[in-house]
């Protein structure tokens, strides 16, 4: 059987797929289903440990060194000439070289992934983000080549990076779990040392997602976190805070600006709703209810951790990604909802007004990781959690009354599945499918 596909973005016209799959990253023709481009991420998953230890051995190595230039002064205090004494005796043996912690039971694994995929505006570049060594990957974008994929810059962070957004085709905007964002240059191939990375705003909390948009002529950034908050800063003088946007009570996982008017921002996470905001202005223009409608899709594996069940637990939502369509041909609008882990996605419809009313919910046979929007030909391509060989994605397409319905599986399909050179035994190697949910506060935090 073959490992699922955990990311899925295609390009506006929807003639390339990117995906990844545990450290691999591939890019598809959809016409064809051939492979244009595929890169693996061979970073050893101790990269950071072993830099750690370098450290350790570093700071050993000038304590030594410093005990036996110390060991002729005076002036110092007895207790100082102990312990210089005890490091001068030790002086002659080698340095004790510390070992690599290795994870005690019930720890949690380390994973070499790819965590999530960006393009560019202009689509000259794809930006990732990596597991194994808390990396930004920069790949620029060459169709000409054999292999369209090629790796131009990977930065490490000291804390992993969890959510980017591209600025503009110069920089990137990069947040990470410890509650800042650092911009970094896209097309300096010298990657910086991560110590002296400066942050350009943060967050006391974990943030969760970063959009950098523009509104009358100026730039602004967009945080949310775990903590309910959406925040908005002046860019690049983001220490400048516009405003914040007070409506979730839970998390804040995706936020989500539609391309015909930037003044409108969607966002949701672990509330039983989404908002719909006029950010600029903080101005919540609706709560869009979603407990109705997904309930007859949720199930046991969305109630809490079991040290956190009680009998009053309700399962959770937990809403992994937003996406928006504008048909040119009917002129409608819609916005698609995916919940995490279900079997199914929630259409909306937009007016004019950006008022937001259910229009359908599309029941699919397997639950969906993740979700990609081909805008030029109304398709959704979806990535399926099953457990197969063949068939790993499935492709819907919106009608002229903006409804999604199911395309008959095709030839494209499985040849892409084939490429995916990630075979498992069982599902017990599948890497995580769904994490969002880790998100929420318990009473532990």
């Amino acid at each position: 059987m073959k490992h699922p596909f955990q990311i899925v973005v295609s390009n506006k016209t929807g003639t390339y797929l990117f995906c990844s799959v545990k450290n691999h990253l591939y890019v598809f023709d959809l016409k064809s289903g051939n492979v244009v481009g595929s890169w693996i991420d061979n970073v050893d998953i101790t990269t950071k440990l072993k830099k750690q230890q370098q450290e350790k051995i570093k700071a050993l190595e000038t304590a030594q060194k410093d005990a036996v230039e110390e060991s002729g002064n005076d002036s110092k205090s007895e207790a100082d000439d102990e312990t210089v004494k005890k490091l001068k005796s030790n002086d002659a043996k080698p340095i004790k070289i510390p070992k690599i912690p290795t994870p005690g039971p019930g720890a949690p694994p380390i994973y070499n992934y790819i965590r999530s995929l960006t393009l560019s505006q202009d689509e000259t570049y794809l930006v990732g983000t990596t597991d194994s060594d808390k990396a930004v990957i920069i790949f620029k974008l060459d169709f000409a080549s054999d292999n369209c994929l090629k790796l131009i810059k990977r930065q490490v962070f000291p804390k992993r990076p969890c959510a980017v957004s591209i600025v503009d085709n110069t920089t990137l905007a990069v947040a990470d779990k410890f509650g800042d964002v650092i911009q970094i240059n896209i097309d300096s191939n010298d990657p910086v040392d991560e110590k002296t990375l400066v942050p350009i705003l943060g967050h006391v909390s974990m943030l969760s997602d970063v959009l950098v948009t523009e509104y009358e002529n100026k730039k602004y950034i967009l945080t949310g976190d775990r903590d309910e908050h959406i925040r908005v800063s002046h860019f690049p003088k983001s220490y400048v805070i516009r405003n914040w946007l007070w409506g979730h009570n839970e998390f804040v996982s995706s936020m989500h600006i539609p391309e015909w008017d930037s003044s409108i921002l969607i966002s949701g996470g672990g509330d039983d709703f989404l908002c719909i905001w006029k950010w600029f202005d903080s101005k919540l223009l609706q709560k869009v209810e979603l407990r109705n409608l997904i309930q007859p899709f949720l199930n046991d594996s969305h109630l809490p951790p079991e040290r956190f069940l009680t009998e009053d637990s309700v399962r959770e939502i937990s809403v992994s990604s937003l996406l928006t369509y504008n048909n040119s041909k009917s002129g409608r609008k819609s916005l698609v909802v995916l919940i995490e882990n279900t079997k199914c996605l929630l259409v909306f419809d937009i007016n004019s007004n950006f008022e937001v009313e259910h229009k359908q919910t599309l029941e699919v046979e397997f639950p969906l990781v993740d979700i990609a929007l081909d805008q030029s030909n109304g398709r959704i391509i979806a990535s399926l959690d099953k457990e197969a060989s063949k068939g790993l994605l499935q492709f819907y397409a919106f009608n002229d009354e903006n409804e999604l319905s199911i395309l008959e599986s095709s030839n494209i399909i499985d040849t892409i599945t084939d490429a995916n050179e990630c075979d498992v035994k069982s599902r017990e190697d599948f890497y995580p499918l769904y994490y969002v949910n880790t998100l929420r506060k318990r009473s532990e935090h």
